[in-house]
């Protein structure tokens, strides 16, 4: 005759596997909670830091621009370019590293002249005027831009745009932020050959 008892210790057995695993449960419930409620709390201060901050758009415009030592020969472009450009830091709580500038000019989508800037600290609430001298070295020109370029000349002026890319660090107190890098675009700046003639500031277009 079958023991009607013999069962149990099955049961048991699983009882106290079940026991065993609701700490096992609980404990994995209360660390999920832990790290969704740290998430939750790093977010907010975070949010209340920028908030307070309130960061602003870095601003720049070309103030200055002239040329020397123009001339196109066999469609190939030599040239000294000098450009004045107003970088304006509109934050009162975030100064600016500049750890490395690169200024770059094109006539229409061709770059001509490239050099890079020393770099610098910009303070809140700051002008710092960039001088950049770029340099056009026996550059190739297509034929069609060339004869662009010699139509501005006869005109008494060429119209360049001028860009700028920037790695930059904002430092909030005695916190330097992750770097970001910075890529402006001053487009059509008029260089005029007649030196008394005003200059027409150009305002910059920036991506970041």
């Amino acid at each position: 005759m079958a023991n009607p008892f013999r069962s149990r210790p099955a049961n048991t057995t699983t009882q106290q596997q079940h026991a065993a695993a609701r700490p096992k449960s609980s404990l994995l419930r209360i660390l999920i909670f832990a790290i969704l409620g740290l998430i939750v709390i790093v977010g907010l201060a975070v949010l209340i830091a920028w908030l307070i901050v309130k960061p602003k758009r870095l601003i720049y415009t070309v103030e200055g621009a002239s040329i020397r030592n123009f001339n196109i020969n066999s469609d190939h472009v030599n040239s000294s370019f000098s450009f004045a450009i107003r970088a304006y830091n509109p934050n009162k709580r975030m100064s600016v590293y500049y750890d490395a500038v690169e200024v770059s000019t094109a006539f229409d989508g061709q770059t001509v002249a490239f050099n890079t800037l020393s770099p610098f600290h910009q303070p809140k609430r700051n002008v710092t005027v960039l001088e950049a001298q770029l340099e056009s070295r026996d550059v190739a020109l297509s034929k069609s831009l060339s004869k662009d370029v010699r139509a501005q000349r006869a005109d008494g002026q060429v119209k360049v745009n001028l860009r700028i890319r920037a790695r930059i660090r904002f430092k909030v107190g005695a916190i330097k932020l992750r770097h970001q890098t910075v890529k402006a675009l001053c487009p059509a700046v008029p260089i005029s050959f007649h030196s008394g003639k005003s200059f027409q500031i150009t305002e910059c277009d920036l991506d970041y």
